[in-house]
């Protein structure tokens, strides 16, 4: 017997997964019960001189995580492609900015191939939302959409699902730290922060300090997202269905 990753709690209903980790048989339980492929987008990117450089990888890819658990569908392996990343926005190093063309092609790409596997929506998810990155992404999923008209490509942030909370997107900030802690606990060290004050041409930081961040503030975080990307996702899966 394949089975399927299912959520323990007693009224849950879906079936969710890692894709680079299930075998055949359990995708195809996903596909037959919640047709619905997560793709995190993130970046290789300078986060000030305390959080990791995958920080965006790691938020999109355990926010996608979330959410699979709640509506049902898989999740790809984190793509660490990032269009105007703060290395030519201000040079800081140990940044990888790609182009904006090869985002878009491998996006649109990701997209047709997931749709001819049965996958009737696919959200591409990113963790670095700058205009360029969005854009880009966007330009991927409508040339797929072109192509494929069974299934959905929606492009959204982490910054989008924020209503309703007391919180404001930034880059390294305390924002983005509070879930680098949150998902991927210890590897944050604010004691590596000079004792001044903080700004974006000496340090890369945008929004409040870092050192307000937090593990307890990044799951105040994630519930205010679910709240609201949850039943955006439903709508757009509605949509869909009603279409086919």
């Amino acid at each position: 017997m394949c089975a399927a990753y299912s959520d323990s709690s007693p009224s849950a209903a879906v079936t969710w997964g890692r894709y680079s980790d299930m075998r055949p048989c359990e995708i195809d339980a996903v596909l037959a019960r919640s047709p619905i492929a997560y793709v995190p987008w993130g970046a290789l990117e300078w986060h000030s001189a305390h959080a990791p450089i995958g920080l965006d990888s790691t938020k999109a890819e355990g926010i996608c995580w979330e959410l699979a658990k709640r509506t049902g569908g898989v999740v790809l392996p984190a793509i660490p492609l990032a269009a105007n990343t703060i290395k030519p926005f201000k040079g800081f190093p140990h940044s990888i900015d790609i182009s904006a063309g090869l985002i878009t092609n491998l996006a649109e790409e990701i997209c047709l191939q997931l749709a001819e596997e049965g996958f009737t929506l696919v959200v591409l998810f990113t963790g670095h939302y700058p205009p360029e990155q969005i854009d880009a992404l966007e330009a991927g999923a409508a040339r797929a959409r072109a192509q494929a008209a069974g299934t959905a490509f929606k492009v959204c942030a982490d910054n989008h699902f924020l209503e309703g909370g007391d919180f404001s997107a930034d880059h390294a900030g305390a924002y983005e730290t509070s879930y680098q802690m949150y998902f991927q606990p210890g590897s944050v060290k604010v004691s590596d922060l000079p004792e001044r004050a903080l700004t974006l041409d000496e340090d890369g930081i945008t929004g409040e300090d870092p050192r307000e961040a937090s593990e307890e503030r990044g799951a105040k975080q994630l519930e205010i997202l679910l709240q609201n990307a949850v039943p955006a996702i439903a709508v757009w899966s509605k949509e869909i269905n009603a279409k086919r």
